[in-house]
């Protein structure tokens, strides 16, 4: 659940912020709307990806390390070069979000014995995931009114992915009842 709501939050964080951030340096709400539309280009393209090609990968912690430090790089660019760094921090901001959508889920169904079991688990870490995913777009509200400036929403959700690096790697293949692919 706590996976799955802060890789959401990640989401709604980039979906509720990012334009007034651009528009906030500048750029017109038409290129801060083009940004968006580049990080949900990227968001689709990797998530149909993932979803095509991961029953392939038995350790599905490359894959979410590997969307982990997508995101993580572009929160980066996005703190320290927002400017200059714009469209690629967008392409990998919705390669990181875009790629741990689908595997929030796949992993939750990876733990499960049983179909009823996985439809458990997913609603599980959906319902609760959602509410805590909710509270991200709030909190950087409250940043901007208290600061002026959204930086500092950028480097809690840089923190936020560095707990989803931190909680992918618990999720290892022997604890869980995959079985082997083919």
């Amino acid at each position: 659940m706590v996976f799955f709501g802060l890789g959401t939050g990640a989401y709604a964080l980039v979906l509720a912020w990012l334009p007034p951030y651009y528009t906030g340096l500048g750029w017109s709400p038409a290129e801060a709307g083009t940004l968006l539309g580049l990080v949900t280009l990227s968001e689709v393209t990797v998530g149909l990806a993932v979803s095509a090609w991961i029953d392939r990968l038995r350790d599905r912690r490359i894959a979410l390390h590997a969307a982990a430090a997508s995101l993580l790089c572009a929160l980066v660019l996005l703190i320290a070069v927002p400017l200059s760094a714009a469209w690629p921090m967008a392409v990998l901001l919705g390669c990181g979000i875009g790629a741990l959508f689908p595997l929030s889920l796949i992993v939750a169904m990876d733990h499960a014995d049983t179909p009823q079991r996985a439809g458990e688990i997913v609603a599980f870490a959906q319902g609760g995931g959602y509410v805590i995913a909710a509270l991200f777009p709030f909190i950087a509200g409250l940043v901007r009114e208290h600061s002026s400036d959204l930086t500092g929403a950028w480097i809690f959700m840089a923190v936020a992915t560095l707990a989803i690096f931190a909680i992918a790697q618990r999720f290892a293949p022997a604890d869980c009842h995959l079985h082997p692919r083919h």
